[in-house]
């Protein structure tokens, strides 16, 4: 009897590790979608919101001065595939304008719910200070969007959703932008950003909401590293292999020690060049890290 119960002990102890350390399965409707608006429909009631009217004279294509930043020093021990998702999804962000567009339709009645359009960001300052796209954010505050002009919001890993306050930083040819959130003292987790480009070769990992699949994890390599012309100005772009889609924008590029070495910026489909219906490959273009610290480090001014 007691060899069976220490049997029964051991293998009761086993399954519970197991399954205190398994991952859950994740509900992105209830647990983000939902909760996204619910959140903002929140945020929007109390006030505590910067319209897309009032934050647009503070994002400008360029004009900017140097960023002064604390930023984290990168990382320099190798890091299992699981222990960089677990650690770059919690400064990952998901960014979203919010709003309730009033619009009357045939029956008289009006639209009362909440517009939310997620895209992708990630925590480079414990203060809250955010990088994502400048394309996700001039959705925002262009005259286009009719249907989420009241706040442009955050949403953290765990649900917790705060309004963007400032656009510290833009920068219209390498489709990038630094917002600040008010934390209200609360410290986040920040991702360091590496000071030395990748090469072709290197491993790369990203952490996004495709098309609204919260929190996916996907990984590749480094595939090029070109120029291009983007706003009458050159500027570097690094391909990658790793897949991302809509609602990838703004996303953190990983190197295997946690390190952020680039953001999502587009992705182009090839085709072939005698039948255009056929898609031959699909490029995946990200802003190289060097591009986002010269951004900071000098400003935009011309």
């Amino acid at each position: 009897m007691k060899h069976f119960l220490k049997i029964f002990f051991i293998v009761s102890l086993v399954f519970s590790t197991v399954t205190v350390n398994s991952q859950n399965f994740k509900n992105n409707i209830r647990d983000y979608k939902v909760k996204l608006a619910g959140n903002s429909a929140d945020l929007i009631d109390s006030g505590d919101v910067v319209s897309a009217d009032s934050l647009a004279p503070f994002f400008k294509p360029v004009g900017y001065e140097p960023l002064a930043l604390n930023l984290n020093p990168m990382k320099k021990k190798k890091l299992s595939p699981k222990k960089i998702y677990d650690r770059v999804s919690e400064a990952t962000v998901i960014v979203s304008s919010a709003g309730r567009c009033g619009e009357v339709n045939a029956k008289g009645v009006e639209c009362k719910r909440i517009h939310t359009y997620p895209a992708s960001g990630y925590i480079i300052n414990s203060e809250g200070v955010i990088v994502t796209n400048y394309h996700v954010v001039n959705g925002y505050v262009t005259k286009y969007n009719k249907t989420s002009r009241d706040a442009l919001v955050v949403m953290l890993k765990d649900g917790t959703t705060f309004p963007v306050k400032q656009v510290l930083i833009a920068d219209k040819s390498n489709d990038l932008a630094v917002i600040k959130i008010d934390t209200k003292g609360v410290k986040l987790p920040a991702l360091p950003v590496a000071t030395k480009d990748a090469e072709i070769g290197d491993s790369v990992y990203i952490v996004s909401h495709p098309k609204k699949y919260f929190y996916a994890f996907s990984s590749g390599m480094v595939t090029d590293k070109f120029s291009e012309i983007n706003a009458s100005k050159y500027r570097n772009i690094m391909a990658i292999s790793a897949d991302y889609a809509a609602g990838s924008s703004g996303a953190a590029i990983i190197d295997q020690y946690g390190n952020v070495i680039g953001t999502v910026s587009y992705t182009k489909t090839l085709q072939h060049s005698d039948d255009t219906s056929k898609t031959q490959m699909v490029l995946k273009a990200t802003v190289p890290s060097s591009s986002f610290l010269k951004l900071i480090n000098e400003g935009n001014k011309k």
